[in-house]
């Protein structure tokens, strides 16, 4: 029996939430030990197996950044979880064939440096006001 909840069809859903988990743990454990660009150059090597319809593609990638959302602030209580979301969407994209490219910029708030991380795809910034990235950030890597 297969039932609806939050754009979610479970049980069919359920592995792609707790993928999400998993790789959300390998890489809150992962920053801390190795630099970023490390951890990104592992991402573009890996093999890509072939790529679904975008529509398919947009479906999971929705799924899979309300799971990571989620994860993040109940069980790793992150008020700030665009680095760790990032690299799980830009993972699954490169391991689905997917073209995508993920940001890391700086900007101000105030005499405050702040960070943040962004993913586009297709070409197209996912779920970001572009005009509000390009305003508030300097991009200081890109993969």
């Amino acid at each position: 029996m297969m039932m609806e909840h939050k754009g979610y069809r479970l049980p069919q859903d359920l592995p792609l939430i707790f993928w999400a988990l998993l790789r959300l743990v390998y890489y809150e454990i992962i920053i801390h030990r190795r630099p970023l660009p490390e951890i990104l150059r592992e991402i573009r090597e890996i093999k890509a197996s072939s790529s679904p319809p975008p529509e398919v593609v947009m479906i999971h990638l929705d799924k899979l950044w309300r799971a990571c959302g989620f994860w993040m602030a109940r069980l790793f209580r992150s008020p700030r979880p665009c680095l760790r979301r990032a690299l799980v969407l830009h993972y699954w994209c490169r391991k689905h064939g997917v073209e995508s490219q993920l940001f890391v910029g700086v900007g101000k708030d105030g005499d405050v440096l702040k960070g943040h991380a962004w993913l586009s795809v297709y070409g197209q910034v996912y779920r970001e006001d572009p005009t509000t990235l390009e305003s508030d950030y300097v991009v200081m890597l890109e993969s």
